[in-house]
């Protein structure tokens, strides 16, 4: 239960976060429905759930910048990602240790990895953005869309490559 703890915490500042970026009831509402969520995924132990938190989740901060024209802000998105990705990875723990007999090593283990997991994506984030400033101002706009194509190619790369590793090691487990 205590890691479902974790991942209510996590739920409560995804909640907060899109209300400090609007305060604005309808957007309090959408946060409390999906903090409702979380305690039911926490609960029950049911990670899809949790999955359906996190996209409402998303969807109010999306909602709260888009009322709010809030100018761009790489840090609190990259901060209100890693929050969300924390969520997900703690509902997750919370379901593999249901009813296992476990020690607060593991937890505290888990914990170091997200602190790291955060650190990690913060100092990119904060990198790529002291990288992207002075190169913006040498690259010509219509090079905007390229750029734009090869990050998605990227990103897509990505999860291939994480797809492909993942059914390689199922396949070797089954063997």
């Amino acid at each position: 239960m205590t890691v479902g703890l974790l991942a209510v915490a996590f739920g409560l500042v995804l909640a907060l976060i899109p209300l400090v970026a609007m305060p604005a009831p309808a957007i309090g509402v959408v946060g409390i429905g999906g903090l409702l969520l979380v305690t039911a995924a926490a609960t029950m132990g049911w990670r899809w759930l949790a999955t359906l938190a996190a996209g409402i989740f998303l969807a109010d901060y999306a909602a709260a910048l888009a009322l709010a024209s809030a100018p761009l802000d790489v840090m609190s998105a990259v901060g209100f990602g890693v929050a969300l990705l924390l969520l997900l990875q703690s509902v997750d723990l919370a379901c593999r240790v249901r009813g296992a007999t476990w020690g607060w090593r593991i937890l505290l283990a888990e914990l170091g990895r997200w602190i790291a997991l955060g650190i990690g994506a913060l100092g990119s984030a904060a990198l790529a953005l002291a990288l992207a400033r002075p190169l913006a101002s040498l690259l010509p706009p219509s090079a905007a869309p390229l750029l734009a194509v090869g990050g998605a190619l990227g990103a897509v790369l990505v999860a291939a490559a994480v797809i492909v590793r993942t059914a390689r090691d199922r396949s070797a487990r089954a063997e």
